[in-house]
C-alpha cells in the first residue's frame, strides 16, 4: 500500500524552485483575472497543450478551495500517465490585481504528490494585460513532465 503523503504548508517552508511566466495578453486585467477564477473559463485552458480539464470547482474568497480534474491525452503511453487532480486555497484575492493561492496535485490513493505557491499579478499595459505568474516548488518536487507543463504555461 502506498504512503499517504501530508500536505505541504507551502506559506513557511522554504522554496527549493521557482518558475516566473510573463507575458502580455490581449484583454483586459478583469478578463483575464476571470480567467484565473471562473470554473467555465478555467476548464478551457487550465492544463497544458493535449491534456483537458473536464471540470473545475471554485470558491472565491480567502480561505476558499478550488479544484480542478485533469484528463490525459490518448497520446500518452497510461504506463506514463499518474493519475491526479489539481486544487488548492486563496489566501490573497484582489481582483482584478493579484491572486495568491496554494496549488497542489492530489491523487486519491497518495494524497499530496507535489504542492506549489501560486502569486498572479495582472498589470493594465497598452494592448492588455502583462501577466505574471510566480510559481514557488518545494520538496517533494513535481515529476518532468509536471514541470514542463507549468513551464509550457
Amino acid at each position: 500500500m502506498p504512503e499517504i503523503r501530508a500536505a505541504v504548508d507551502v506559506r513557511s517552508v522554504p522554496a527549493v524552485k521557482q518558475l516566473v511566466v510573463e507575458c502580455t495578453l490581449k484583454s483586459s486585467p478583469e478578463s483575464v483575472f476571470d480567467a484565473f477564477t471562473e470554473p467555465d473559463k478555467l476548464t478551457k485552458w487550465w492544463w497544458p497543450i493535449g491534456f483537458t480539464c473536464p471540470a473545475a470547482e471554485v470558491d472565491l474568497r480567502v480561505g476558499g478551495k478550488f479544484r480542478l480534474e485533469m484528463e490525459w491525452p490518448g497520446s500518452i503511453p497510461a504506463e506514463a500517465q499518474f493519475s491526479h487532480y489539481m486544487s488548492g486555497e486563496y489566501y490573497e484575492i484582489d481582483r482584478p490585481r493579484r491572486l495568491v493561492m496554494s496549488g497542489r496535485a492530489v491523487n486519491d490513493e497518495q494524497g499530496e504528490l507535489f504542492a506549489t505557491l501560486i502569486e498572479v499579478t495582472f498589470e493594465a499595459c497598452e494592448g492588455g494585460t502583462a501577466l505574471t505568474v510566480r510559481q514557488a516548488y518545494f520538496e517533494p518536487m513535481p515529476p518532468a513532465q509536471a514541470m514542463a507543463g507549468a513551464e509550457q504555461g
